[in-house]
């Protein structure tokens, strides 16, 4: 019997997921109890507790020093040992983890049933509750501990001071008025904090980071963005993130880290999610606690050969020691198209084919009939997008979360659903959508177990489930580049002018007299129905499902040197999807013409469709397993002196399991060693070594492995005796300077050092009736001495807190040169015979900018406001290429930026014959008043092709920038956020940009080609030159004329939001409730207004960014 391998691997995975998934309830249920019994005191029974289990405890010694002895006698959990030991006491205490903070105070819990209390919330300036804080009414001994949630309640007059006192913050006095709530900010304390970092393989104090490293919590990145990747865009110093499509399912973002440092095929930084390479826009924000994005040479060293364009570091959320907390979102709203290309109506339409062929094609009584709209099948006026969209739709986000665990297990288990509808219309008389859409299932669990007091084990899954639907026209290679579905009905309507045919056409009567309609055909050839295309060619439709899987072990090394560590951790992922195509094409049909009779419409079939969907599947999958094992050292000796070591073995592999040739099924290997060394003396001077040691299979033996180095220096200026300027309280330098290396061949061809041979060559006749047989010859010749791709970084920064961190400044310079940089050569003559041109390392650029972070915080009252903004400039120029010399310097790409635009510079149009006859001869054909004048850059009397030369910029932005706003007023909250790019330049051009590219009638236009050059308004700077049968050749030259400025400024994101008071929700079980609006891409401000410059379209073609407009509660009980 054949076995079901498919249906075992999905079995074997649910298993794995819901074991993980349930685990921490059981693991609770597991957890260890504490006993105390015996004749102690107080003190006695704590230092009992402490001695064995992890729990510290922290108490004024004086306090609780006088206590009697007695029998005790009590187990179970910390909290019921500590509720029984401290039965009828003054003594209140509060669980902050694997610590304990006691307060005695004289004033009992009943406080909060007299008239003279007050009460409130403590929380942070990121509005986290603080438990723990410890207030007190100065002067007296009255004091009490805030809870959990950083509520607390204390007996207190008008004009008593209550004084806030809590580690790591600033101690805050409040006089009490008569109001009987007091809510109070706590302001974080540098000198005091010991604030963690995420950095490469690990944490590091933030004191002592002296690398590049910006960061962005979630609580940034809580926009209506079902993908990670362009929630981030604007938000980060150093990201450059620009989202090229809004279509569901094909929107992932553009990324790059500090701009484009190589022309060869890696271009993308490393991506990793809790220390694993993946794709973070396979994430739910929901899992995500923060990201981190290293960038310069000492953050990215220990990843070596992966990490030449950057990482970004994903942590998920993890467990902690708290009670239950259950969390609850609801998310829905709708969302439109704000900047759809504008179609030429069909009366102008045909006015403007009148004019480009000289003649009257279509007479007036037709261009009244159009304009009429009295017979729409006769005189089709037709606007093909809005046949195709519609102006609304929805979308929904829901999550759920569960976060908690004791001294034994931590958990944090959640679920969320995403379902995003795209603005296609769908097909009434059908049985199947034609709409896009996208429903996305997450799950994750991440477990946290402590197994004995050195060690620990943390297992964390993943998984996610996407649904994916698509009208049923497939995938085209179209212009250079693949169109997806609804990019091709973008492209139909484009082919397709609004006089080719009727929508729909009558072509007859049922049995019970009622219209039977058909898809109206067009009237040119090559020309089709977009309506037809989107209802009536079926769906695709594509099911995928992946599991993320990781188990780590720590165990503590003390008893063999104290502060060292050891970890090792195995992370298994698995892809596996399926495309279902269900397509067919529907007849068409043409009206020929009317029954004199009747008046009827006499129809004849133009193509022969089906009725029945077809079906086909393609199925892929792929693997990838990663091994890590890592040891760690930190010490402290004599106080001043902080040393750090971190060494690493690291191993990849990835297999894909449907790869379409042999080699690409052969597993992708990779391996490395990882070196991090630190040092600080007295938290004031820093020094880091970092190296990277990596194998590559793309290159012969003896160059497969490379070391690459890297070291920073820092200085904490303000931690120095001397420095007493107040304004500043935190001012750092640092710089760093290193290696990068990448291993990356163009389009993913891998063992660039063997040669392979094929056909493609030709052929010859051979036998005694000939026959043709291809010959086989050397397709890709191996390069013997190709080795790595090496970037030399360096990178100067500075970190300024000032005003007690009211206002906070990171600023970077940074510079990298990159070597021999891996290309696929383009100036080997094809007389050596070859069918691909061989790699290389030839090439050198640089790349260079600034980025930096400002942030402003400030309270005044119960008004707490945030102002913050990051920017980031890159400039990158070619210094040495494979670029055969030219005439002209300024016409090769090297000494220009990378993806430079080169072009004609247009001065305007031509007013008459006279201008032209002045001006320098222009060898693009046939030139008429009207048509576009050059400037004759070199000056040598023609204008020709020498004449093209650098203009504009390229098409990824060296300019990006955000900037916002949180206000916080009692319960209501306020965000505002912009973002921006500048100093990019995208390309036009295709047959609906050029008017009548392929002829007068085929094709569609814009409305801009109404602001033309004609006789009759001679305009210079009309929008169109005049209008022709054909492209002019002349019209169109690449020049400043075919490009566009992306320069943009995008209101991204505005919320508004309320949270109720704790007292008010409380009878309903709830911790928290906040009701919210958002809404995102909310304005355009740009120069260009066809359509959304971001999208980089030539042409217009691409799914516009949707304007979202969300309504959200999340509650937690």
């Amino acid at each position: 019997m054949k076995k079901n391998h498919k249906f075992s691997r999905i079995r074997y995975y649910s298993c794995i997921v819901l074991f993980l998934f349930f685990y921490p309830l059981v693991v609770l249920a597991a957890q260890s109890n504490i006993s105390v019994k015996g004749y102690y005191s107080i003190t006695e029974a704590l230092q009992v507790i402490e001695n064995n289990s992890e729990y510290t405890f922290f108490y004024e010694d004086t306090e609780l020093r006088n206590t009697s002895k007695k029998n005790i006698n009590c187990s179970g959990t910390i909290e019921q040992v500590l509720k029984e030991l401290f039965a009828d006491s003054n003594v209140n205490y509060i669980i902050k983890g694997k610590e304990v903070i006691f307060k005695v105070s004289n004033t009992a819990q009943t406080v909060s049933q007299t008239n003279k209390s007050v009460r409130g919330t403590i929380i942070d300036e990121k509005g986290v509750p603080l438990p723990g804080v410890s207030i007190a009414v100065k002067g007296t001994s009255t004091g009490v501990i805030a809870d959990i949630n950083g509520y607390y309640i204390i007996n207190a007059n008008p004009g008593d001071v209550l004084v806030f006192s809590f580690v790591g913050f600033k101690t805050e006095e409040v006089t009490v008025t008569k109001k009987p709530s007091l809510d109070v900010v706590l302001k974080e304390d540098v000198h005091e904090l010991e604030e963690t970092v995420i950095v490469g393989m690990g944490k590091q104090r933030k004191a002592s980071v002296i690398g590049s490293i910006s960061s962005v919590s979630i609580k940034e990145l809580e926009v209506p963005q079902r993908n990670l990747t362009n929630a981030l865009s604007g938000r980060i110093a150093g990201a450059v993130v620009v989202q090229r499509s809004g279509e569901p399912g094909q929107d992932n973002a553009d990324f790059w880290v500090r701009g484009i440092s190589s022309f060869g095929a890696n271009q993308k930084p490393l991506v990793l999610v809790d220390g694993v390479e993946r794709d973070m826009s396979d994430l739910s924000i929901e899992e995500v606690e923060s990201i981190s994005i290293l960038k310069d040479a000492s953050a990215t060293a220990v990843y070596g050969v992966r990490a030449a364009n950057g990482v970004v570091l994903v942590t998920t959320r993890k467990g902690v020691a708290q009670k239950p907390v259950v969390e609850v979102k609801l998310e829905t709203g709708f969302s439109d198209l704000p900047t759809m290309p504008q179609l030429l109506d069909g009366a102008n339409y045909a006015m403007l084919c009148n004019e480009a062929l000289g003649f009257e094609n279509y007479n007036l009584e037709y261009i009244n009939n159009l304009r009429s709209g009295s017979n729409p099948f006769l005189y089709p006026n037709v606007n093909w997008m809005d046949q195709l969209f519609r102006k609304y739709s929805t979308n929904t986000n829901a999550a759920i979360n569960i976060r908690g665990g004791g001294e034994r297990a931590r958990y944090y288990i959640s679920a969320s659903f995403i379902e995003d509808n795209g603005n296609l219309k769908n097909n009434p008389e059908a049985d199947y959508k034609s709409n896009v859409s996208l429903r996305r299932y997450n799950f994750r669990s991440n477990i946290d177990l402590t197994l004995t007091k050195t060690t620990n084990l943390t297992l964390e899954i993943g998984a996610n489930m996407t649904d994916m639907h698509q009208p049923g026209i497939g995938n085209e290679y179209i212009d250079g580049r693949w169109f997806s579905p609804v990019e091709l009905l973008y492209y139909y309507s484009y082919l397709s002018n609004p006089l080719s045919a009727p929508v729909r056409v009558p072509i007859g009567k049922d049995a019970f007299g009622a219209t039977e309609w058909g898809w109206g055909a067009p009237s040119q050839v090559g020309e089709v129905n977009p309506a037809e295309r989107l209802f009536g060619s079926g769906y695709n439709k594509s099911f995928r499902s992946q599991i993320m899987s990781q188990i780590t072990l720590k165990q503590d090394l003390g008893f063999l040197l104290k502060g060292l560590e050891a970890q090792a951790s195995f992370s298994f992922d698995a892809n596996n999807q399926t495309i279902q195509n269900r397509r067919k094409n529907s007849s068409t049909y043409n009206i020929t013409g009317v029954d004199d009779e009747t008046g009827d419409f006499q129809v004849a079939e133009i193509s022969k469709g089906s009725e029945s969907l077809g079906y086909n599947v393609t199925p892929s999958s792929n693997r990838a397993q990663e091994l890590k094992f890592q040891l760690n050292y930190n010490q402290i000796f004599n106080e001043n002196h902080r040393i750090g070591v971190m060494a690493m073995y690291y191993q990849r592999d990835f297999v894909d399991q449907t790869a379409g040739s042999p080699i690409k099924s052969l597993p992708y290997k990779k391996q490395g060693l990882a070196l991090r060394t630190t040092y600080a003396f007295k938290d004031r001077y820093f020094a880091e070594f970092n190296m990277g040691y990596n194998g590559s299979e793309n290159f012969p033996k003896g160059k497969r492995f490379g070391l690459f180095p890297a070291g920073a220096l820092g200085y904490l200026i303000s931690n120095e005796s001397f420095w007493h300027f107040k304004p500043i309280n935190v001012f750092k330098i640092r710089g760093s300077v290193g290696l990068v290396g990448s291993e990356s061949l163009p389009d993913n061809m891998r063992f660039g050092y063997l040669s392979f041979f094929g056909g493609g060559l030709g052929g010859y006749y051979f036998g005694m009736t000939p026959s043709y047989h291809e010959g086989i010859g050397e397709d890709q010749i191996g390069v013997s001495d190709l080795t790595w791709e090496k970037g030399f970084k360096k990178d100067i920064g500075i970190e300024l807190k000032m005003f007690d961190n009211m206002i906070s400044l990171d600023l970077d310079y940074f510079h990298e040169k990159r070597s021999d940089i891996l290309i696929q050569r383009q100036s080997v003559p094809a007389t050596m015979g070859v069918i691909k041109q061989p790699f290389a390392n030839m090439g050198v650029m640089v790349n260079q900018g600034i980025d930096g972070t400002l942030e402003f915080n400030h309270s005044i009252g119960d008004f707490r406001y945030k102002l913050y903004g990051n920017f980031t400039y890159t400039h990158n120029e070619i210094k040495e290429m494979d670029e055969a010399p030219k005439k002209y310097a300024y016409r090769m790409q090297t000494g220009n930026r990378y993806g430079q635009h080169f072009g004609l510079i247009a001065l305007g149009l031509f007013k008459d014959q006279k201008e032209i006859n002045e001006s320098p001869e222009q060898k693009f054909g046939e030139v008429r008043p009207g048509d576009v004048k050059y400037l004759d850059y070199n000056k040598d009397g023609v204008v020709d092709e020498e004449d093209k030369c650098p203009i504009g910029y390229s098409s990824v932005p060296e300019i990006v920038y955000g900037f916002g706003a949180q206000l916080f007023w009692k319960g209501f909250d306020f965000g505002i956020f912009f973002r921006g790019q500048a100093h990019v330049t995208y390309g036009l051009g295709g047959d609906t940009f050029i008017p009548f590219n392929k002829g007068v009638g085929k094709g569609n236009l814009f409305e801009n080609a109404l602001d033309r050059w004609t006789e009759d308004n001679p305009n210079p700077n009309a929008f169109y030159p005049r209008l022709s049968n054909g492209a002019s050749s002349n019209n169109w030259q690449s020049s400043t004329r075919t490009i566009y400025n992306g320069r943009l400024l995008r209101l991204a994101d505005l919320e508004l939001g309320y949270t109720f008071k704790k007292n008010w929700i409380a009878p309903m079980g709830m911790k928290s409730l906040r009701i919210y609006c958002l809404a995102n891409n909310v304005a355009l401000f740009a120069p260009w207004d066809m359509w959304d410059p971001e999208t980089a379209s030539f042409n217009g073609s691409k799914y516009p960014l949707p304007r979202k407009v969300n309504f959200g509660i999340r509650a937690s009980f």
